[in-house]
């Protein structure tokens, strides 16, 4: 269907209409999605939803960084404060991107949770995620995120008891929007690193897709390789802990603050 149905840049139908249309379950979908992905063939990009993307005489080199983590951990680990401005979590109706995003029909309720983080005092990134309110008949509740006692995952973890895992990263350069501009103490539409990936639970359950905008001039993104064993094998399966570089090497680097 890529082939012979869609130009680059075309949206995909909706996971639902899509699985209904060839007659496959979505589980089987998302599964089939998550090879595309890896092939450079589809992309998620927030606003938009899932499109098409066909390969090009040269393919770009992905680089994918072997973990994000919480924000206010990469800044304590630099030796500054954390702390969170303009925090929002609001309970909110999908819209058919945000529908198409979840993998939930539109109207359903979801969660939107904004906030600007903070390093001594001084903003470098502003995080957006929309989260379902419901996975498989489990309630999900984001009103007790607090920047200070936990993050969105572990309460993911804590009230589906189901492990989470993130995927479908994407890393590009973009104007700063207006708002986030302003929030970020920035002129409208200079650069900014903008992190977009979907989180998971187990089975590939969709459960919430995020946005993150950084301040160049103060966050250095860093990322760490890991040598493959004769097996093809990271050298690291058998013993991680033997293998990791210290959170400073491999964390934001705030220190120029």
């Amino acid at each position: 269907m890529i082939e012979t149905d869609f130009q680059d840049g075309d949206r995909l139908p909706s996971e639902v209409k899509l699985s209904e249309k060839l007659g496959i379950s979505r589980a089987k979908l998302r599964e089939s999605f998550g090879v595309l992905w890896q092939a450079g063939l589809i992309e998620k990009k927030w606003g938009v939803g899932t499109i098409v993307r066909k390969p090009r005489d040269k393919p770009p080199v992905v680089v994918p960084l072997p973990r994000i983590r919480s924000a206010p951990a990469l800044i304590r680990e630099s030796g500054q404060t954390a702390s969170a401005t303009d925090l929002s979590i609001e309970l909110s109706e999908a819209d058919e991107t945000i529908a198409d995003l979840l993998n939930v029909s539109p109207g359903s309720p979801y969660w939107l949770v904004d906030r600007v983080f903070c390093a001594d005092g001084v903003p470098i990134q502003r995080t957006i995620d929309a989260v379902r309110s419901e996975v498989d008949g489990v309630a999900f509740d984001a009103r007790g995120f607090d920047v200070d006692k936990n993050t969105l995952v572990a309460m993911y973890e804590s009230q589906f008891q189901k492990r989470a895992m993130r995927a479908d990263g994407r890393l590009t350069v973009v104007p700063a929007p207006t708002d986030t501009a302003k929030r970020l103490g920035l002129r409208d539409a200079d650069p900014v690193l903008l992190v977009e990936y979907s989180t998971s639970l187990e089975q590939h359950t969709a459960l919430s897709y995020s946005v993150t905008w950084y301040n160049t001039a103060r966050v250095d993104v860093r990322f760490a390789a890991e040598r493959p064993t004769a097996n093809g094998e990271n050298s690291g399966r058998q013993d991680e802990s033997k293998t990791q570089l210290p959170a400073t090497l491999v964390s934001s680097h705030l220190s120029s603050l």
